[in-house]
Order: C-alpha cells, then sequence, then structure tokens
C-alpha cells in the first residue's frame, strides 16, 4: 500500500488520502467489514452481464474508478511512511466503512473466489497482483460519512431516502431508553406490525415535524440541510431526551385510540361511499405517516402559542380524551380525509395538513374540541377547506 496524495476536506474536517495497493491487500482490507458496519447498504442485485463485463475487465487489468473507504476512528501516522500507515490502517480495518464502490467491491471478491474454485492460479496471481486506487478519509464522524455519501451520490443504485434518514438518525434508534416501544429500521427488514412497533423513518419524520413546526416529509435536500443543524444538535448532546418525548407523546395518544375504537372497524354498507378509505380500524387510522407528522406539527404549534406547556404533558392527558359512538367517529374522520383528498392534488401532503388542524383542535385547551374527537375531526376538515381551497 503506497501513500499518493493527501488533502484535507474542510466542509467535513477529515483528512483524504489516496492510496495504491493490490486487490489482495484490498481483499485482507475489507473482507470482514462488509456485514458488519451499521452504514452499509444492502448489495444491490444487478444484471448478469454487468457483473461478467466489469469481471473481464478487471482480468485485463482495467483500471477502475477510486473506491472510497471512511475510517471512523482517528490514525495518527507519519504522512511520508506508507509502510506505518498500512500497518495501522489494517490495526483499525474493522473501522472502516465503504462509501463509493460497494458493487465493485462485491464484484471483485466474487472474482477472486471464482478463480479460487476453478484453481486456476495464473488468472488468480496477475488478478490479485493488479493495483487499484483507494481514497480513504481518515476521522470521519456518521454525519460527515452520511454528508459525503449524498454529496457523493454514491453508486448507480443509492440508498434509498429512508436509509439515509436512519443513518443520520442512528443514535435516536440505538437508544434503549424508550421502555416498551420498538422501532423498526429498514436493514430489519420487517414491518412495524405490534402495537408498540414504529417504523423509525416515519417516526423521525414526525419528530421532524415536531422541531421544524412543518408537516411537509422530508426530501433529498432537506436532509443536506438536517446535517448542518445536525452536527450542532450533537455537540449538545440534549435532543435524545426531546425525541423520547415526541414519541412518547405520539404512542400515548394513538394507544389512547385504540382504546377508544378496539376492534371497531368501518361496516360493509361504508364502502359503498368510500371505495378507498383513509383507515378501516383504528391501527390504519392511526399507525400513518401523515398522522405523526401532523401530531408533531401541531404540538410544536401550540407550544409556540403558549397554549401547551411542554409536549410531556401529552400522556397525561390523553386518558381523558372521550368518544360518544365509536363507530360514528371512524366513520366521520374517513369521510372528512376522503374531502380532504377530493380536493387536493398531493394528498398525502393534504392528509398532514388535515392532522395538523385534527390535533390541534384536540388538544388545545381554548378550542370547543379539547379532548373531543369528533369535535375535532370536523372542525379540522373546515378550517383546512377555509385556507387552502
Amino acid at each position: 500500500m503506497e501513500i499518493k496524495s493527501q488533502l484535507k476536506d474542510e466542509r467535513i474536517n477529515a483528512k483524504n488520502i489516496l492510496v495504491e495497493m493490490s486487490l489482495i491487500e484490498y481483499k485482507d482490507l475489507i473482507s470482514d467489514i462488509l456485514d458488519k458496519n451499521e452504514f452499509q447498504r444492502k448489495r444491490v442485485k444487478a444484471s448478469k452481464t454487468v457483473y461478467a463485463l466489469l469481471k473481464e475487465d478487471l482480468l485485463k487489468n482495467c483500471i477502475i474508478p477510486p473506491i472510497v473507504l471512511a475510517l471512523t476512528s482517528e490514525l495518527q501516522y507519519d504522512e511520508n511512511d506508507s509502510e506505518q500507515f498500512t500497518t495501522k490502517i489494517r490495526e483499525k480495518k474493522k473501522d472502516l466503512v465503504i462509501l463509493d464502490g460497494l458493487q465493485r467491491t462485491h464484484t471483485i471478491l466474487d472474482l477472486i473466489n471464482e478463480l479460487e474454485y476453478k484453481q486456476d492460479y495464473d488468472s488468480l496471481n496477475r488478478l490479485t497482483s493488479n493495483k487499484i486506487r483507494v481514497e480513504i478519509y481518515n476521522g470521519l464522524n456518521r454525519l460527515g460519512i452520511l454528508y459525503r455519501m449524498l454529496t457523493l451520490n454514491t453508486g448507480q443504485t443509492p440508498m434509498s431516502l429512508r436509509q439515509q434518514i436512519e443513518i443520520l438518525y442512528l443514535d435516536y434508534a440505538n437508544n434503549n431508553s424508550f421502555k416498551d416501544i420498538e422501532l423498526i429500521k429498514e436493514k430489519d427488514d420487517a414491518a412495524p406490525r405490534g402495537e408498540n412497533q414504529y417504523n423509525f423513518k416515519e417516526a423521525i419524520e414526525g419528530f421532524n415535524s415536531y422541531i421544524t413546526r412543518d408537516e411537509l416529509p422530508f426530501d433529498r435536500t432537506d436532509l443536506l440541510e438536517n446535517i448542518s443543524s445536525m452536527e450542532k444538535l450533537s455537540k449538545e448532546n440534549n435532543q435524545t431526551e426531546i425525541f423520547e418525548d415526541y414519541l412518547s407523546a405520539l404512542h400515548s395518544t394513538i394507544k389512547r385510540f385504540n382504546e377508544i375504537l378496539g376492534e371497531i372497524e368501518l361496516s360493509a354498507d361504508f364502502y359503498d361511499k368510500i371505495p378507498y378509505p383513509f383507515g378501516k380500524n383504528s391501527t390504519r387510522a392511526f399507525k400513518r405517516a401523515q398522522v405523526y407528522s401532523g401530531f408533531g406539527a401541531a404540538l410544536g404549534k401550540l407550544i409556540d402559542f403558549d397554549l401547551i406547556k411542554d409536549i410531556k404533558t401529552i400522556p397525561s392527558i390523553v386518558d381523558k380524551i372521550e368518544v360518544s359512538s365509536p363507530e360514528e367517529f371512524l366513520e366521520q374522520l374517513n369521510l372528512a380525509l376522503d374531502e380532504v383528498a377530493k380536493s387536493s392534488r398531493k394528498i398525502g401532503n393534504a392528509q398532514r395538513s388535515y392532522f395538523v388542524f385534527f390535533f390541534r383542535e384536540l388538544f388545545n385547551p381554548n378550542s370547543d374540541s379539547y379532548l373531543q374527537p369528533e369535535n375535532a375531526t370536523e372542525q379540522a376538515k373546515q378550517k383546512y377547506i377555509s385556507q387552502y381551497l
């Protein structure tokens, strides 16, 4: 392994070190980290033809674009001593992350394995002695990793927005103080089916709505902007508790609606009015991203207007929420959301805005709909129509 260039990336406060190494050195360096790192994307299925062409190119000693790695711990070394750098990077190889070049890496490893299986040692020796260029970011923190992943737009198949968000807020997912609440991440490859389970990305979107007082969902630009603010928040190290407070308030509210509605579902006759209702039962109606975001934005605005003192007060008052007729309330909610949907081009955003009005009515002590979902349902519809139509 030989150092060829070293540049300081001031934006992410990390040094970029360009090295040349043989393919066998690269294999030994990264073979143990492919499935262990929490930042790493899943392997992407690709055309066999594409893989075959790359393998042929590698056998012909084709120069492939540099693979980009990040070292999440700080490496101290003599900048003029490639041998020392090689020794130390090997000692910390479990701290490496592949930022760009995951699919190329899999193809390299597959080809090496195939040649070993065929016992084609001449081809294997030629291949593994070939040189590749590798960029290594030294001392890159989690936020820096995500920022560089996003700005590089790495790979032909980039991470999903959901996984990008999960990486940005990973500390929240790894926090074990959420009592009986379970956050389901994309890499868990499971759906949040239980009452205490929440889609992590959707919960984070709701929390972001609470912080920003804006119910609209994330997009890629928002995520890049959030990295700057999260860098500041992470230094203060005080945001995990706020997320816990938001999640506790959300969960206690949804749990209360589950208690009120129980096993009630929309009747078969209701589908004659609305073939595709928003939510046929409590879970389908309230365990939704639109609800989480509307809830977060609404509570944030109520706090700003001094109408509620603190989000921590929500779990203590939700037991006072009452509904005179659960069946009628469920129908009323679906009718209101159907009317909102019919008058909107972006239905999901309209539903988020509707739930902002709904929860502002429900938790505003000065409102006639305070802790009365049936009144809040109608008032939210009227306010949405008057503001957006």
